[in-house]
């Protein structure tokens, strides 16, 4: 059993031992099968456990967490061709690894300038892969969820203030859960959500969302945000964003575009012809 506070070889012997594990799990994930092992409901159950009175040794651990891993969907495997919540990177792996062990407060950026610099280089370097100048800003949040909250409390700020009751907000029926949940978080009802149609190819429909903006001013309502997708997690499916933001520039609306699944269709040229 290792301390809370383990010395440089403990952290060496565990860190190794770690290491080693996610290696030989990552190396069988090519001939893995994408449905699993099966068996993963019979491990869960023998796995409920009362919280223990004392801690124990690192390896088993590790065994329980490696065998728990493997009797899943093989989702980062090849041959897995379903549902997106696959891929993820070694070296992404390793900057999470880098970024909790280190462990630096960035909430400001006195305390670890540097650090702060890293995280702006590299929301920069974004900006710059859609063409926005130097003037734009960003910030890496943990997810498309956070990432879809934290645009939604942003447009609800600037466009509303505190008046929220007649907020009116538009997503269409392609659009990730998340984006709704954002909105129900930042305080707004179904009343409040406007579900705009697709067309035929499964992309938001424009005139539709135009009609219904119109609706709701001459309503007395207060639309003021929609929400496009650049690449829909069921289809792919990237919605008219020209269009879209016509209508958010004519009606003033806060325009939110979730790239979570699609945005780096931007590195090819297909997907930079799709997004102007």
């Amino acid at each position: 059993m290792y301390p809370l506070d383990p010395s440089p070889e403990q952290m060496r012997a565990i860190g190794e031992a770690a290491l080693e594990a996610v290696v030989s799990f990552i190396g069988g994930l090519e001939e893995a099968p994408a449905a699993g092992r099966g068996g993963g409901f019979e491990l869960a159950r023998r796995l409920r456990a009362a919280p223990p009175e004392t801690g124990g040794p690192f390896e088993p651990v590790l065994a329980e967490v490696i065998e728990a891993a493997a009797h899943a969907y093989e989702t980062c495997g090849p041959g897995y061709l379903a549902y997106i919540p696959g891929g993820g990177l070694f070296s992404a792996a390793l900057g999470d690894f880098l970024a909790l062990a280190v462990n630096r407060y960035v909430g400001l950026a006195a305390p670890s300038p540097a650090v702060v610099q890293i995280e702006e280089n590299v929301a920069c370097w974004l900006c710059s892969l859609f063409g926005w100048d130097e003037r734009s800003q960003g910030l890496l949040t943990s997810g498309g969820s956070m990432a879809n909250f934290s645009a939604t409390v942003a447009a609800r700020h600037a466009k509303l203030g505190e008046d929220l009751a007649r907020g009116t907000y538009y997503v269409s029926d392609q659009a990730h859960a998340s984006v709704t949940k954002a909105a129900t978080l930042a305080g707004f009802s179904r009343r409040n959500l406007r579900l705009v149609p697709s067309d035929d190819e499964l992309r938001m429909d424009a005139d539709a969302l135009r009609r219904m903006v119109r609706e709701d001013l001459a309503a007395g309502l207060r639309p003021f945000l929609v929400v496009a997708s650049a690449g829909t997690t069921n289809t792919g499916a990237i919605d008219p964003l020209e269009q879209v933001a016509e209508i958010a520039a004519e009606h003033d609306l806060w325009m939110h575009v979730d790239g979570a699944y699609g945005g780096f269709f931007i590195l090819t040229e297909r997907g930079r012809e799709r997004f102007r």
